[in-house]
């Protein structure tokens, strides 16, 4: 569910999803729209057995005691059905808001473990480089075990995912080559912690436009596609691929505004889930067998989102 909903609306927009037949529903936290736990709270309240989660909710953004206690009531509110998401959040929103932490790893590791804990109904006190909690506990806290989702990206914060998390939560425009990256480094974290590989599920974010007319589908997707490497540029998940050199320099000749004009139909078809109903089956079999488990999909015109919805809802997911 894209964060362009209003309030007011994610309930009706929740059950209509469920009624589709979808696996799960998600809930984005980008700063500054919906915040993803009332959004949460709202959809589980109007639907009837789907799974609702958020995609990530900042780790910095609220102390962990406090985080750890909303996601406790949520999950006790409706048992077996809340899939909380917890992450850094982008580093412009976190500067924006004053709170970017200088040794991000570490104060994202301290905020993750102490909800953990918490939730587990333990009274913990912690002194660390970010967070502090003094003789803390939370009077409700979970009654069953509350998967938490980690979405990440960097080398070192993957690995801290396989120390920590349920899932991994890939973000969008990462493509088959990243997923094998991250899933190695993940792998490193799991390892480190003593962990089987089957204590971690992946899923990732895909930019999904789909369209019995494909062309209509991928032009519809180039800008903003265009717009996302525009505007973040290199990254993890560029190097990954294989195209930091290449998007530098387009940047650099033409402006981050001329990416999506100038950027190769490759770099469409990759990173994105674009074009008819037929070929986002082979693009979501491709990345399926690439190591994910589940793609929760997105796109930020209301209009276009809910013709993707239905079509794959309709002839995509019943072909998988």
């Amino acid at each position: 569910m894209g964060d362009m909903v209003p309030p007011e609306r994610i309930g009706e927009r929740a059950r209509w999803l469920e009624g589709l037949g979808y696996s799960h529903i998600m809930i984005p936290e980008d700063y500054f729209y919906v915040p993803a736990l009332v959004g949460a709270t709202l959809a589980l309240q109007a639907t009837e057995s789907v799974p609702v989660g958020t995609s990530i909710v900042s780790g910095l953004v609220r102390h962990p005691a406090v985080l750890a206690m909303e996601i406790a009531g949520i999950s006790r509110a409706f048992p077996g059905r809340f899939r909380p998401g917890i992450g850094l959040g982008l580093p412009d929103w976190l500067r924006q808001m004053g709170i970017m932490p200088a040794k991000p790893v570490a104060a994202l590791r301290e905020s993750v473990t102490s909800v953990r804990r918490l939730l587990a109904g333990e009274t913990i006190s912690v002194d660390g480089k970010h967070f502090s909690l003094d003789q803390i506990g939370i009077t409700h806290p979970a009654t069953e075990h509350v998967p938490i989702a980690m979405g990440v990206s960097g080398p070192m914060l993957l690995s801290l995912a396989g120390e920590l998390a349920d899932t991994t939560l890939f973000a969008a425009s990462a493509g088959v080559e990243y997923f094998r990256f991250g899933r190695e480094r993940v792998e490193k974290g799991l390892a480190k912690a003593g962990r089987p590989l089957d204590a971690m599920a992946y899923a990732t974010v895909a930019l999904t436009c789909v369209n019995p007319d494909g062309d209509r589908a991928r032009a519809a997707a180039r800008p903003i596609l265009g717009s996302f490497l525009g505007e973040f540029g290199v990254n993890t998940m560029t190097d990954a691929y294989g195209i930091s050199d290449q998007l530098t320099a387009l940047i650099e000749r033409h402006g981050a505004e001329a990416v999506a004009d100038e950027m190769p139909d490759e770099w469409l078809e990759d990173l994105t889930l674009v074009g008819t109903p037929a070929e986002v089956v082979v693009k979501m079999r491709r990345w399926l067998e690439g190591g994910l488990d589940s793609i929760c999909i997105f796109w930020p015109d209301p209009e276009l989102e809910d013709s993707t919805f239905r079509h794959v809802a309709e002839q995509v997911i019943p072909a998988l």
